[in-house]
């Protein structure tokens, strides 16, 4: 059986440590319960995330890259005005979220129990504003409070989606007005 490469490696570590966190929840996930899922040694894990903490940053930047990486795609194929980008940036974060489900709330959960992890989740925020920024400049300018107030809208609307609160169709539809609606009345100061 051939190695894998470092790379190779990660992924299989964090798409085990998420079928732990799926099958029993962050309290399951430790670094041993970690190697012993994925058939190597503690010293392979133990390297690649150091403590439980580094697995769990990991694991949400992770989600956070797909995320950003699916967004960006459908821009690329999609964004020929501020309609369209709304409706990207809403469909695939929304998408995303529902998708991670309960798995992405309990690392959430989790990152939130020390002022270092929450660190993580607030460099989350800012680099999800700075992509709706950096999305919707070819049509509006938008400030700050416009940008964040935006984000936390189409999250909110996210985790009802996958809390079964609302509808995904009804999240988006709502993610994308908050997002044209804000884009077109908002003048940044």
């Amino acid at each position: 059986m051939s190695r894998l490469s470092r790379a190779d490696r990660r992924r299989q570590l964090l798409d085990s440590a998420s079928e732990i966190i799926r099958a029993g929840g962050t309290n399951a996930l430790t670094l041993v319960t970690l190697a012993d899922r994925a058939g190597v040694s503690r010293p392979v894990v133990y390297d690649h995330f150091g403590t439980r903490e580094g697995l769990l940053v990991e694991l949400y930047r992770d989600y956070d890259q797909t995320i950003v990486s699916t967004m960006r795609e459908a821009l690329r194929e999609r964004a020929r005005s501020l309609g369209a980008v709304a409706s990207v940036l809403s469909t695939a974060y929304v998408d995303a979220v529902v998708h991670a489900g309960e798995e992405c709330e309990e690392v959430v959960a989790a990152l939130s129990g020390s002022p270092e992890t929450r660190q993580v989740l607030r460099e989350s925020r800012e680099f999800y504003v700075t992509e709706f920024r950096q999305a919707l400049e070819p049509y509006a300018r938008l400030d700050l409070p416009a940008l964040t107030g935006m984000f936390s809208a189409v999250d909110g609307l996210a985790r009802a989606a996958a809390d079964h609160r609302i509808s995904r169709d009804d999240a988006i539809a709502t993610a994308s007005l908050v997002v044209r609606r804000l884009a077109t009345t908002r003048k940044p100061t």
